[in-house]
């Protein structure tokens, strides 16, 4: 079957049976309907090719906006473009028109067709009505072919067909399922169904947009899965673009103005958009239906607001009325008391500002944009105003605050979209603001000055920040922990610089200074709360969230990513707010409860790369977790693999940040692929050997160990467990102990497998990882070892004697008051106690309250394993 058939099946089958029932008489006319690319002409391509293969003569022709000028254009088109020659020119030519048609019906049944029958001269229309009237005895089809936006009112053209009746088939967008069928014809493998819904959803199901996007995809080399889902969506959305423009040129004049009026306010408003581009209601309302008829929306104008098409629109627009349309738009936002940032953002694109008031409302809206921890906007918009009035100190002071320039005009590059050359470091910069939730300034501005920024002995407040995000700069990109932990330390040296918190804290959770990490973003979400900035707020949890889950306390990192879901979903941001979702959906992955972190990732929209670059990744990191509990090991290699490629294009060269060749290493391991895997190992034992830290050394082996067979990779996984014992990687560390347990059970050491398997079930039920619970628990029973019935908690992860042993220890009884209680020996409590701390993963009393009571926790909703 032909590409572009797939998901017209039926409607091909319909124009069959109608070809078969006019071959035995009646006459009959189908009408089909439907819009630009939904495969009318294809369809009539396969009719007929099916008629002549029946032995029917075809009359085949189509209309055009030309020809709708030129009497019986449509009807001649029929018969190669010219008139039959009369016998008498007293004969009319509809007569003549129907002998020709009623001779070629003496050697089988007629079937003529004709496209684009929107355009049909008003002649032709009435010779369909004549030769329907005096040929419905004939073995006559009568196929007509035309866009839905364009329809003829056959009532009135062709009322004699209309008495009669006639069938219509409406051509509407193709169903998921169909473009999934439709895009296993350019790929050996099958696509993926969230790839195929990209591409689906930014075509509109339109059967030629996909085509075409499928071809352009599959020549480009771009993977039918999750690493092509962005470079689907940006060649989609061109093409879509490309569409909607052609489409514009062959409408009325009002409905591109409306369509323009929506490009320039960015907003699906019918009453302002009418507004705006002096459309009446009326008019408008028929605009959109015309739009919908066109397949060009569905359920409403807020589909029209995708960033690509708006950019083709506007782009399409003259340069002058654009700047007039925008500057009307602020004012019918202005006077109709729309949010100030909606007037900000048409002010802000104009040339000038020659009205007082537009320098008030864009000086309100820049206050909005800070109060909401949108500063990068909030910097454009005071930059504005610094270009417009350079006397205006006030917007001078505030614009220098905001960029931390001690000139503000030398900022103002960024405001025109000016970015280093240097693409590895420009996006560093971006992924590090992304994921700090702080500033957004421009890649330019930050990159030059923290690069150039010496090593200050007593930094004021803005060199504090700057030497933070130089430290969060240098970690990403890998360099030595060391250095990286300095200089984030120092950036914490003052009581000031509130945004210095954010990077490093980053940067000391990445070097396994946890306690140190949540203390410095602790003053962030005070300070947040404080003063009502809730988009800070929501981004420093889920930032918070993200390095107590790395560290396995998921009982906060949950109740952290919860509250920062809570904020998204009671705000309208546009951007950002995929952070919150996607550390939800990690930790509840973590924890095991796949349902739901299958559910979060479902409501996640379209991520945009530039906006939240670092939040895609960590995406495809959890999506990899869930393929993995499901056994789609193959879907987990898949996301793993596009989570690597997006952070090679950013520049990140952290072997704890995000170490997806780790896990693709393990999954290639399971399904006994070890030589793939090779690269992937490598790879991470250069990252780990650039950092030079215990948590990165402790992944490589984990890596080669996973990948090694025999003693070899016993002695790997083992110092693997070792080395991250002394780190806060514990989900790694679980990682190990059972990777190191099967090993040792391969070699038949069922005593040395259980011990492994018991500890990674001991730290699993406190850190909350329910998936890798359940896995330790099963290889230990396969390991000879058994599984408490009861519910798991202290009294199953410690011995009677060491369950009160802790509990003393932790209430601040020391060791020889703890003999006394209990009628021990002191050395029987201090090797009781040496057994917790190795039980728990803790390093000494202060740690013991808390494991206990987070293993209590884990107890009441876990079964444990012995």
């Amino acid at each position: 079957m032909s590409a572009r058939l797939v998901g017209r099946e039926a409607e091909l089958r319909a124009l069959l049976s109608g070809l078969d029932k006019a071959a035995q008489g009646p006459a009959r006319m189908i009408l089909m309907r439907g819009p630009a690319g939904s495969g009318k002409t294809v369809l009539l391509d396969a009719l007929e090719w099916h008629a002549r293969r029946a032995g029917a003569t075809i009359l085949r022709g189509a209309c055009s906006p030309a020809g709708a000028r030129r009497p019986w254009h449509a009807a001649q088109s029929l018969f190669g473009g010219e008139p039959p020659h009369a016998e008498s020119t007293a004969v009319p030519l509809s007569h003549r028109l129907l002998r020709r048609v009623t001779k070629a019906t003496a050697s089988g049944p007629v079937a003529i067709m004709l496209d684009d029958t929107q355009w049909c001269d008003e002649e032709s229309l009435a010779w369909l009505d004549f030769l329907m009237n005096r040929g419905h005895h004939l073995p006559l089809l009568v196929l007509l072919a035309q866009h839905r936006s364009g329809l003829v009112n056959w009532r009135q053209a062709v009322p004699g067909v209309a008495a009669r009746g006639h069938r219509t088939i409406d051509l509407g967008a193709l169903l998921g399922e169909d473009a999934g069928e439709l895009a296993r014809q350019w790929w050996d493998a099958v696509p993926e169904k969230p790839f195929v819904r990209v591409c689906h959803g930014v075509c509109r199901g339109n059967p030629s947009l996909l085509v075409r996007l499928f071809e352009r995809l599959s020549e480009k080399g771009v993977p039918a899965d999750a690493r092509g889902e962005l470079r689907a969506h940006e060649l989609g959305a061109e093409l879509f673009a490309g569409h909607l423009l052609a489409t514009l040129d062959r409408q009325p004049e009002y409905v591109r103005k409306v369509v323009e009026a929506l490009a320039v306010l960015g907003q699906a408003d019918e009453e302002l958009a009418g507004m705006l581009c002096g459309v009446s209601e009326p008019l408008v309302a028929a605009a959109i239906d015309i739009l919908r008829d066109e397949g060009i929306i569905d359920a409403g104008l807020a589909e029209l607001n995708d960033d690509q098409v708006r950019t083709r629109v506007l782009g399409a627009m003259p340069a002058g009325k654009l700047d007039r349309w925008r500057s009307r738009a602020a004012r019918l936002l202005n006077d109709s008391g729309r949010p100030v940032e909606e007037v900000g953002a048409q002010l802000v694109l104009l040339p000038r500002l020659p009205e007082p008031w537009m320098r008030d409302a864009l000086r309100a809206a820049a206050r909005s944009a800070e109060r909401d921890g949108s500063l990068g906007t909030a910097a454009r918009y005071l930059g504005r105003m610094v270009v417009a009035d350079p006397a205006d100190i006030d917007a001078q002071a505030d614009f220098e605050r905001l960029i931390g320039h001690d000139d503000p005009n030398d900022g103002l590059p960024e405001l025109d979209g000016v970015v280093a050359d240097n693409h590895e470091l420009r996006k560093l910069v971006w992924s590090a603001l992304s994921m700090v939730g702080g500033r957004r300034r421009s890649g330019k501005v930050i990159s030059e000055r923290v690069l150039a920024m010496g090593m200050p002995e007593a930094p004021t407040a803005g060199e504090r920040e700057s030497l933070a995000m130089r430290s969060m700069i240098w970690a990403m990109s890998g360099s030595s922990a060391e250095v990286c932990v300095a200089l984030a330390r120092q950036a914490l040296s003052g009581g000031d610089g509130i945004w210095a918190l954010g990077p490093a804290a980053c940067v000391l959770s990445l070097a396994d200074k946890v306690e140190e990490a949540v203390q410095a973003m602790d003053p962030i979400i005070a300070r947040a709360t404080e003063h009502g900035d809730d988009w800070v707020w929501m981004m420093a949890l889920s930032t918070r969230s993200r390095i107590l889950g790395d560290a396995g306390d998921l009982d906060r990192a949950l109740t952290d990513a919860r509250r920062a879901a809570e904020l998204a979903d009671e705000r309208s941001w546009s951007k950002g707010v995929s952070a919150s979702r996607a550390a939800l959906a990690a930790v509840l992955a973590q924890r095991g409860d796949i349902d739901q972190a299958a559910s979060v990732l479902g409501r996640l929209p379209a991520l945009d790369v530039t906006e939240s670059f670092l939040d895609y990744p960590w995406v495809l990191m959890t999506r990899s977790h869930l393929a993995v509990s499901r056994g789609d090991l193959e879907g987990a290699l898949s996301a793993l693999t596009a989570c690597g490629a997006l952070l090679a294009d950013a520049g990140v060269r952290n072997p704890k940040f995000m170490p997806w060749w780790l896990d693709a290493a393990c999954v290639l391991a399971d399904l006994g692929r070890q030589k793939e895997a090779e690269e992937f190992v490598e790879h991470g034992e250069r990252l780990a050997a650039d950092w030079g830290e215990a948590s990165g050394r402790g992944f490589a082996l984990l890596a080669r160990g996973a990948i090694t067979e025999g003693s070899e990779g016993v002695e790997l996984l083992a110092e693997s467990a070792e080395t991250l014992a002394g780190t806060s990687a514990r989900w790694y560390r679980v990682r190990a102990e059972i990777l190191l347990g099967e090993a040792l059970l391969r070699r038949d050491d069922r005593e040395g497998a259980r011990r492994h398997f018991r500890q990674a079930v001991y730290l699993s039920l406190r850190c909350g990882f329910g998936a890798l619970a359940a896995r330790a628990r099963d290889r230990l029973v396969a390991a000879g070892g058994w599984m408490n019935q009861g519910v798991g908690g202290v009294q199953d992860v410690l011995t009677t004697g060491e369950r009160r042993v802790a509990e003393l220890a932790a209430a601040g009884a020391t060791n020889r008051e703890i003999a006394h209680a209990l009628r021990i020996a002191v050395r029987t409590v201090e090797i009781h106690l040496t057994s917790v701390f190795r039980k728990l993963d803790v390093s000494g009393r202060t740690d013991l309250g808390r494991a206990l009571d987070l293993l209590g926790k884990a107890g009441r909703n876990t079964p444990t394993a012995r």
